[in-house]
C-alpha cells in the first residue's frame, strides 16, 4: 500500500509565511477578493495577486470558471502557482493548473481521469482558508459541470507540493462557513475511516480527526480561537486520511444533490451524513470506535442532535420525490460506492434516499 501526502506541510500559527521558502521564479497568488482582504496582512506575500471569482452558488468553480482561470495562467506564465483561499479557489487553481500544463486536455479526458504528469512548468503551493474541504492536502478537486453536476477529480497529480494549515487564516470565517466546513471535514474523516480500504495512517489519522472536530466544532463555529485552530487541524488529519482511504455513500450523494438545488457542499453532507451512519453500521464494526471518541453511544443520532444544534435541515425533504430514482442511478453509477462499507443495490441506494427523505433514522 501507499499513503499519499504533499511533500512539506507547514502547520501553526503564522505557517503560512513560511511557504515563501518553496516559491521558485515567477510566481502569482489565486485568491478571492474578500479573502485576501482578510489573510493578506498574514500572508505577507508580495507577489502578483490574480482574484478568482466564481459563477456558482454552492461554492464549487464551473468549467467556464476554471477555463477562464485558466487563460490567466497562461497569459502570466508563473513558474509558482499560490492558492490561497477555500475550496473553491484551491480546486479551481488545481484544474485551471492541468489546462495550463496541457492546454490541448479536454474536460472527458479529466472526467476520465487521464491527467498527464504536471510540474513541467510550475509548481503549486496552498493556503485553506476554511476547515472543510481538505484540498490542501488532497489528491481530489470538484467543478460543476455543464449539467451542473458536481463531478470529483482525483489524481495524485493534484496533490500540492508545498501547503500550510495557518489558524490564523480561519479567524474570519462566519459562523456558517465554520459550521458548513467543519461538518464536510467531519464527513471525509468518517467515510475515510469506515472505508474498505484499511490503510492504518489514514485510519489513524481520520479518527484523530474525528475526535478534535467532533468535540470541538460547537465552540469553532461560536468562534472560540483555540478550538477553531483544532477544527483546523482535524481538516487536515482529514484530508490525509481520504487521499488515503477514500469517500464513500455520503459523497456520491451530496455531489449530485448539491448540484441540482444548490445546496453549500458541507451543508449537503451534514444533512446525510446521519443517515449513511445508520446504513452502514451493519457493515462495519468501526463505527465503534467512532462512538468511542465521540464519547456517544449512537453516533447517527448524535449527529442528527448536531445538525439540529446547528440549524441544519434534518432531512432531504426539500428534494421531490420523483426525482429520488434517478438520483439513486446517479449514485450507482459513482466510484466512490465502491469503498462505501455496504455493498448497495440500486434499490438499497433508493431506500436510503427515501429514509433521508423521510427523516426516519
Amino acid at each position: 500500500m501507499q499513503f499519499y501526502t504533499p511533500r512539506n506541510i507547514e502547520f501553526g500559527r503564522g505557517s503560512i509565511e513560511k511557504l515563501q521558502r518553496y516559491v521558485d521564479g515567477r510566481a502569482i497568488i489565486i485568491t478571492g477578493k474578500n479573502t485576501w482582504e482578510s489573510v493578506k496582512d498574514f500572508a505577507n506575500m508580495d507577489y502578483p495577486v490574480h482574484i478568482f471569482t466564481r459563477t456558482s452558488f454552492t461554492g464549487e468553480p464551473t468549467e467556464r470558471d476554471i477555463e477562464n482561470l485558466a487563460k490567466v495562467l497562461i497569459n502570466e506564465e508563473p513558474q509558482t502557482i499560490i492558492a490561497i483561499g477555500g475550496g473553491s479557489v484551491i480546486d479551481a487553481t488545481k484544474l485551471a493548473w492541468i489546462f495550463y500544463e496541457h492546454p490541448e486536455i479536454t474536460w472527458n479526458e479529466i472526467y476520465s481521469y487521464k491527467i498527464p504528469p504536471l510540474r513541467r512548468k510550475s509548481k503549486l503551493i496552498a493556503a485553506e482558508t476554511t476547515s472543510g474541504t481538505g484540498t490542501g492536502i488532497s489528491a481530489a478537486a470538484v467543478v460543476i459541470d455543464q449539467n451542473r453536476i458536481k463531478r470529483g477529480i482525483v489524481s495524485e497529480q493534484l496533490i500540492v507540493d508545498a501547503s500550510a494549515y495557518d489558524p490564523n487564516l480561519v479567524l474570519s470565517m462566519s459562523r456558517n462557513t465554520a459550521i458548513y466546513s467543519g461538518m464536510d471535514a467531519l464527513t471525509h474523516a468518517i467515510e475515510a475511516y469506515i472505508s474498505k480500504i484499511n490503510n492504518i495512517p489514514a485510519d489513524t489519522l481520520a479518527l484523530k480527526a474525528i475526535e478534535l472536530i467532533y468535540r470541538n466544532l460547537p465552540e469553532s463555529a461560536d468562534g472560540d480561537e483555540r478550538t477553531r485552530e483544532l477544527v483546523h487541524y482535524g481538516n487536515m488529519l482529514a484530508a490525509m486520511g481520504f487521499t488515503n482511504a477514500r469517500l464513500g455513500l455520503c459523497h456520491a450523494a451530496a455531489h449530485p444533490i448539491g448540484g441540482r438545488f444548490d445546496i453549500e457542499h458541507g451543508k449537503i453532507n451534514a444533512i446525510l451524513l446521519p443517515y449513511v451512519v445508520r446504513v452502514n453500521e451493519k457493515c462495519t464494526s468501526r463505527i465503534k470506535d467512532i462512538a468511542r471518541v465521540m464519547g456517544v453511544d449512537d453516533v447517527a443520532q448524535a449527529l442528527l442532535t448536531m445538525n439540529e444544534e446547528f440549524d441544519i435541515p434534518v432531512t432531504i425533504d426539500f428534494v421531490p420525490e420523483d426525482h429520488l430514482e434517478s438520483i439513486a442511478s446517479e449514485i450507482e453509477k459513482s466510484a466512490l460506492m465502491r469503498v462505501n462499507p455496504c455493498s448497495m443495490s440500486r434499490e438499497d441506494i433508493l431506500e436510503f434516499l427515501r429514509m433521508a427523505h423521510r427523516g426516519e433514522l
